[in-house]
C-alpha cells in the first residue's frame, strides 16, 4: 500500500538538486511515536505535545517505516505505509505514526514551495508522486467502501509481491505488520486475517515459509478474487 514507486531520495541525490536537499533538515523519531495529528484534535495535540513536530511540513522518509491513517472513534483506517524515498505532508488531517525507528527529512511548506518555483527539475517527479497519491487514495477508498476483506487482502498480497519484483526469491512476500496492525489496515479483525491466510494456504494459493513470510504459488487465483 504505497502512494508512489518514485524514490525521492534518488532524485535528491542528483547534483542539480543539491540546493533543495540542503534545505531539508533531518530529525529522528522513535517507533510508535505519533509525530503529526489532525489540527482539529486538541486533546491529542495536548497529549502528544512533546512528541509532535509543529507547523506545516513536507517530509521525505530517509529510513524506517511510517504509517498514515485516519481515526474515527475506536476505528482506524490505514491510508498508506511510507518507506525510504516516500513523501508526505503534515497538514493532511491524517495521523502520521512511526512504526519503526525513523529518520525524516523535513522542510517547511513555504520554503518547499519557493524551492519548487526556483528548481523546476524537481517539479516533474513531484507531479508524478502527487498523481500516484491521488490514484492510490481512490483505490484505498474503493477497497474499504466497496470490497470485502478477502478482496482487500488479495490486493495487498499482490501489491507486496510486485513491490519486491527485483528480489531473487520471486513471489516471496513478507507481511510488514503485526496481525493486529494488518487487521486495522484492512478494516477487519485479527482472527479474520488469520483465517483467510490459512484458507489461501490450504487452497494452494500461498505457501507459508515462516512467521510473516509467504510465497505466492498461484497469483492468477489471487487476481480472480479481485473481480
Amino acid at each position: 500500500m504505497k502512494f508512489s514507486n518514485i524514490n525521492l531520495l534518488d532524485e535528491l541525490a542528483r547534483p542539480e538538486l543539491a540546493p533543495l536537499l540542503s534545505a531539508f533538515h533531518e530529525r529522528r523519531y522513535a517507533r510508535q511515536a505519533i509525530i503529526f495529528a489532525p489540527q482539529y484534535d486538541d486533546d491529542l495535540a495536548e497529549q502528544e505535545s512533546d512528541k509532535k513536530q509543529k507547523g506545516n511540513f513536507v517530509f521525505i522518509v530517509k529510513s524506517g517505516l511510517v504509517r498514515i491513517y485516519l481515526s474515527y472513534g475506536d476505528r482506524e483506517f490505514t491510508i498508506a505505509f511510507l518507506k525510504p524515498g516516500d513523501l508526505y505532508v503534515s497538514h493532511s488531517n491524517a495521523f502520521v505514526q512511526v512504526l519503526e525507528d525513523a529518520v525524516l527529512l523535513l522542510l517547511d511548506t513555504p520554503t518547499f514551495n519557493r524551492c519548487m518555483m526556483t528548481i523546476p527539475e524537481f517539479t516533474v517527479p513531484i507531479v508524478r508522486v502527487l498523481g500516484g497519491m491521488l490514484k492510490s487514495c481512490f483505490s484505498i477508498i474503493d477497497g474499504l467502501a466497496l470490497r470485502d476483506v478477502t478482496v482487500r487482502l488479495a490486493r495487498m498480497l499482490i501489491d507486496l509481491a510486485h513491490e519486491n519484483e527485483g528480489n531473487a526469491q520471486k513471489g516471496l512476500i513478507r507481511l510488514p505488520l503485526s496481525g493486529e496492525m494488518l487487521a486495522q489496515t484492512l478494516g477487519t479483525s485479527r482472527q479474520t486475517i488469520s483465517t483467510l491466510l490459512t484458507d489461501f494456504t490450504r487452497l494452494g494459493i500461498l505457501q507459508k515459509e515462516q512467521r510473516g513470510l509467504y510465497r505466492i504459488l498461484d497469483e492468477d487465483r489471487l487476481r480472480e478474487l479481485l473481480h
